[in-house]
């Protein structure tokens, strides 16, 4: 009899964390992500493994000048924070699965909103990104 009765609270608990495990793997911001940021145009390769995030940022300005940003940060919890190495930092949550909001704070500190959206899905860059030494898990 007790064995009818916690049955189904097993077979709910199994359900519920295989949701959990589903909405985990839903948080994987690997892809190619637009945006824009004062006319100048971003497109953003990032590659996600476990909770590291790397990637590079390519932005085209108003003036068609090209410049590269290469980028670290986390995401965990539906929450991405990514940095440039000279100070830029981006703090934003995913909206969806292929939205993140958030605010993105230059160096010298205004910081402005940001919304991205992915158009892509996957690894981006021909090859893939490479990983600066010692970051990141090996995989």
């Amino acid at each position: 009899m007790l064995k009818r009765l916690l049955m189904p609270l097993f077979l709910l608990a199994v359900l519920a964390s295989a949701s959990v495990a589903s909405a985990a793997r839903a948080k994987d911001a690997t892809g190619l992500w637009v945006t824009s940021m004062y006319g100048n145009t971003v497109e953003c390769h990032l590659e996600q493994r476990g909770n590291y995030l790397f990637g590079v940022a390519y932005v085209t300005t108003r003036t068609g000048d090209h410049n590269t940003y290469h980028l670290a940060g986390v995401v965990q919890d539906g929450q991405v924070r990514a940095m440039h190495g000279a100070g830029h930092i981006f703090v934003g949550a995913f909206d969806g699965e292929n939205h993140v909001s958030g605010q993105f704070t230059f160096k010298d500190g205004p910081t402005i909103a940001l919304q991205a959206e992915r158009v892509k899905r996957g690894i981006t860059t021909p090859g893939g990104l490479q990983w600066p030494a010692g970051l990141g898990p090996a995989q």
